[in-house]
This record gives C-alpha cells, sequence and structure tokens, in this order.
C-alpha cells in the first residue's frame, strides 16, 4: 500500500495536468483556438481546486499497484483490462498522476465505489469506429463518488463515421451518484450523459463544476431523471452532430421522466446549436406527465442560440404534458440565431416562467425592458397562446427610462454601475442608489442581521455573493475606479478566508482576509483603477481559503 503523495508531488502533478492539456493534441484546439471566457485564471483555480485530495484514505487502493510491472505513464498503451480488475475488487480507488489509455470497452463502475484522480491523471479514449462508448459508465448501479475525473475522447482521430453516442461519463438507471470537478473533452459524442436502463429511472445525480468542452454532440445531455443537481457547470464549442448543445434535455421516449431538476449558475459558450436546449416532446404517449426544471442565472455567451425549448400539449390520445419550466436571471448574449427560440403549444401545457432576463442584440447592446418583451414575443416565437410569463425587477429600466443605474442627479454623476452584491436595490445614506444584484454569472448569496460598524449603510454589508464568481457590465471604453464594499459577516478569526480579485484579467487584490485586516461585522472599503478597451468590465473573484466575496461595488469613470 502506497502511502497519500505529499504536497510537492500534488504540485508537480497539478503542473503536468496543465501542461497536458494545453498541448495535448486533442485538447489544444479548444484551449487555444477556443479560448474559454472563463479567465485562465479562473480555470487554474478550477484545476487548484481538483488537486483536493480529500476522499483519499488510508485504505485507498491505488490503481497503479495493478498495473504491470515495467507500466509506462505517457498514455500511449492499453491499459484498459487492469484498470477495470482494480475497480471490480476495490471499493476506494485511486487513479495515479498520469494519463492511462482505455480503450473501447471502456470502464464500468460498480456499486458503492469512489474514484478520486490525482492531478495528472487523465482517461485517454483509444482511436475506434465504434457507434458508441462510455470511458466511464454506470448502468443499474448506485452509491458512487466520482472526484475531479479528466477524460478525453478521441473525436478528432476516431476512425469510424456514424453514430453519435461514445460519452466521456454515461449515467444510466443509477442512483446516488456524485461527480465532482469533471474535465471532459473531445467525446464522439456527450460530454456526460444521464438516461434509463431497462426502464428504471436515475435518481438522485449531483454533479458539480463540471468543464465541457468541444464535445461533438452536447455537454450534458439528460433523457431521464429524477433528482438531479447541477451546480456551476461550463459547458462550451459542442459542434459536429445536432442538437450541438451545451446543455440538453432531450427525453427519448414516453417512458421518460424529467423531474426535480435545478441546474445554477450555468455557463455555455460558443455551442453551434444552443446554450440550453429543452425538447420534452418524447415524453408524448404516457398519459400525464409532469415535468419540473429550474435553471437560475443561466448566461449563453456566443451559441447559435441561447435557450431553445420546445413542447406540445397532446398526442391527440388524451396524453398531456404538465408542468413548470422556469429561468431565472438568464442572460442570453451575442447569439448569431437568436437569443431564444419556444414553441409551447397552448394554455395547459409547461408552464414557462423567465424571470429577470437579460438579452443583448447582434450589436452586444443591452435591451431595455420594453425592448426585450417585443423581442421574446415576436421575434423568438413564443406562441401567443402558450402557458408563458416574462417578469422584471423592480429596478429594471424600460424605453422610455433608460440607464443608467442611478439617478442624475446622484452626488457623483460619473457614476457608471452600482451593484448590491447579493442583495435587493438600495439607496445609501451618501445617495448613490445601488441595484439589486445583476449581471453576475456563479456564486451563491448569504445575509446576516448583525449590525455593521464603521458604516450608517449596515444593509449595504449583511449581504455578500461568494464563491467564485464575476460581474460582465457593458459599459464603453475608458478608465475607470471601483470601489468595493467588504465586511467578514461569517468567520469568526483570521485565516479562514483569502481571496484574490481580478479586473481585466489583471489581479487587484491577492491573498486577501478581511477579519486579519479589519475584524468581523466592520465594513472596509478597498478602491482599484482598471482601463476597459473591449466594452465590457469583467470582474472576478476567486477563492483560496474558504471563499472570495463581495458585499457591493460601484463604478466611477474617471
Amino acid at each position: 500500500m502506497k502511502n497519500v503523495y505529499p504536497k510537492s508531488v500534488i504540485n508537480h502533478c497539478l503542473f503536468f495536468i496543465v501542461l497536458f492539456l494545453c498541448n495535448c493534441k486533442k485538447d489544444s484546439q479548444i484551449l487555444n483556438d477556443r479560448p474559454l471566457t472563463m479567465s485562465s485564471k479562473l480555470l487554474k483555480s478550477h484545476l487548484s481546486a481538483s488537486a483536493n485530495i480529500d476522499f483519499v484514505t488510508s485504505d485507498s487502493y491505488y490503481i497503479e499497484n495493478s498495473l504491470p510491472s515495467d507500466y509506462i505513464t505517457d498514455g500511449s498503451k492499453d491499459y484498459t483490462t487492469f484498470v477495470q480488475q482494480a475497480l471490480d475488487e476495490n471499493r476506494n480507488c485511486v487513479f495515479p498522476n498520469f494519463p492511462i489509455l482505455i480503450n473501447k470497452d471502456g470502464l464500468n463502475i460498480p456499486s458503492n465505489r469512489t474514484l478520486t484522480f490525482l492531478p495528472g491523471s487523465v482517461l485517454v479514449m483509444q482511436a475506434n469506429s465504434e457507434k458508441g462508448y462510455g470511458v466511464l459508465e454506470m448502468r443499474n448501479v448506485s452509491n458512487i463518488n466520482l472526484i475531479n475525473p479528466v477524460l478525453i475522447g478521441d473525436r478528432d482521430d476516431h476512425t469510424g463515421k456514424d453514430g453519435e453516442f461514445g460519452m466521456g461519463i454515461s449515467i444510466y438507471g443509477s442512483s446516488n451518484i456524485k461527480v465532482l470537478n469533471p474535465i471532459v473533452s473531445e467525446m464522439w459524442g456527450d460530454g456526460i450523459y444521464i438516461g434509463m436502463s431497462e426502464n428504471v429511472i436515475p435518481k438522485n445525480i449531483t454533479i458539480k463544476d463540471a468543464i465541457l468542452k468541444h464535445n461533438r454532440r452536447d455537454g450534458l445531455t439528460i433523457t431521464a431523471v429524477d433528482g438531479l443537481i447541477v451546480d456551476s457547470p461550463y459547458a462550451g464549442f459542442s459542434d459536429g452532430t445536432k442538437p450541438m448543445a451545451g446543455i440538453a434535455f432531450e427525453p427519448n421516449d414516453s417512458h421518460s421522466e424529467i423531474k426535480n431538476v435545478v441546474i445554477s449558475n450555468a455557463l455555455t459558450e460558443g455551442n453551434t446549436g444552443t446554450g440550453m436546449f429543452v425538447d420534452f416532446g418524447n415524453l408524448m404517449g404516457g398519459g400525464q406527465k409532469k415535468v419540473n426544471v429550474l435553471i437560475s442565472n443561466h448566461t449563453d455567451i456566443k451559441s447559435g442560440i441561447g435557450m431553445k425549448a420546445f413542447s406540445r400539449i397532446t398526442d391527440g390520445g388524451g396524453s398531456t404534458i404538465q408542468g413548470t419550466l422556469k429561468f431565472t436571471n438568464p442572460k442570453w448574449s451575442g447569439n448569431s440565431k437568436k437569443a431564444l427560440q419556444t414553441i409551447l403549444y397552448g394554455e395547459n401545457d409547461v408552464h414557462l416562467l423567465i424571470d429577470n432576463p437579460i438579452i443583448t442584440d447582434e450589436n452586444d447592446r443591452m435591451l431595455l425592458k420594453d425592448e426585450t418583451l417585443v423581442y421574446m414575443k415576436h421575434k423568438t416565437r413564443i406562441n401567443k397562446d402558450a402557458w408563458s410569463s416574462i417578469t422584471f425587477s423592480n429596478n429594471w429600466p424600460n424605453s422610455t427610462s433608460p440607464p443608467p443605474p442611478v439617478p442624475n442627479d446622484s452626488p457623483n454623476s460619473s457614476m457608471v454601475y452600482a451593484i448590491h452584491a447579493g442583495g435587493e436595490a438600495y439607496k445609501a445614506s451618501d445617495g448613490i442608489e445601488y441595484q439589486a444584484d445583476n449581471a453576475f454569472t456563479g456564486g451563491q448569496v448569504f445575509n446576516t442581521q448583525n449590525s455593521i460598524a464603521n458604516t450608517s449603510d449596515d444593509k449595504l454589508y449583511q449581504t455578500e455573493r461568494y464563491g467564485n464568481f464575476g460581474y460582465a457590465l457593458p459599459i464603453a471604453d475608458g478608465t475607470y475606479e471601483i470601489k468595493f464594499k467588504f465586511a467578514e459577516i461569517y468567520h469568526t478569526g483570521p485565516d479562514r478566508r483569502q481571496f484574490n480579485v481580478y479586473l481585466e484579467s489583471e489581479e487587484v487584490i491577492n491573498d486577501w482576509d478581511i477579519y486579519k485586516e479589519i475584524g468581523n461585522f466592520k465594513a472596509f472599503d478597498i478602491s482599484r483603477t482598471v482601463k476597459v478597451t473591449d466594452g465590457t468590465l469583467n470582474i472576478d473573484f476567486t477563492s483560496n481559503i474558504d471563499y472570495a466575496k463581495v458585499s457591493a461595488f460601484y463604478v466611477v469613470k474617471k
């Protein structure tokens, strides 16, 4: 039995995985020709998080112990049989810090398994002509944890022309599955696929912090599930065979179910088809079907269509599909075809709710309230009889009352933006009117009722957005001063929170510990200056210890 790798080896492996992903023939096109909107610093943060080896315990089994004594570490030799035997015989397996070639048979994961992939671990699919495969497959199993898997498919080297089912991670008819920090790219089909097996519906599936890049069909496909949480996924540059979506709901037949689905903080980008694709049509024929899907804070950037949803009221035989498809705070921008295409056929069909949408036109100009309503009702093919509703936050500007977000009589006439992170609209004691939290990607919200010292605006500091998150603000090119407002409202001691802040991908605050600076429940402001040259001010927060956070900020033209 080998010991847990020391920190120096972990750091070396982290370097290896970055080097491998940047130079591997299969991945270089993604990271270079198709750069992630997620900045390189945020991607590095994701990979750093993947170095977490908490699931490695004293009884973990190291996969290399099952490899031949003369095994090689360059990913050029097929070790599928040896790895499968290790998975069959051991409940807690640790993959080594080098790439392993997997053949068309893939790896089948038994029940009650935890698979941890150390930094540097990569499963590479061997070139084949199969119509379908599964690099990691779970079929009719339960209680599985996949920690930090990195998978690369064979789409560029695939020797066949047919099929579209070469999957990275496949979950068929399984339950109680957790997939944490996966990176899946270059698959012949989908990055991650969730579906039935022998009419068994997958249940209780969690996917967190996925990066799904340049897969041939979809990043994530959901054909059947009851209980799914997808937190902070990135799904970009799907292209090759329809629907070419970042995330797709595609039930295969009337035996399927789509229930209890929550997708939070999804970023889709550059997909040839659609950022978020929803087609419930094949559920028809199974009597009375009910779906419920909540998608919050979905951002799509420059996919063909930001969101596309289809459904139908009846099959003529008495079957119906009802329920709710709800989007909260979606942001659809730069789409080459249209931001939204939705066809819902009648008042008894799926109820589509869209709360507080932000849409930009073909010139990347953010549409105002009245313009958005016109766009969504007439340009996006929402059926006029469909059961749909569109709502806006109270402070959302309309066409007769355009921005700026603060009034013209503000004490600072050069104010451009003022945002109350994690909170509602608020007028501060100095007259600045902060918008309710908006224009963000990622993160969660937290608040307290405790009093805040050093300020007369306690409410402004009693909320926060925390995690790995960012803001993208449409703004004229120029030089700006940003004032960040912080208060430690959770931790009660130093060295429990450290984080970084980036403006336009440049680090402006490093390893900052609020408590060490000022203590807790005390207001503290920091100002930084930045030059914007691309029409968008990007503000990114990344975590080092615990989570990054901010309570509020405003932007002033210099």
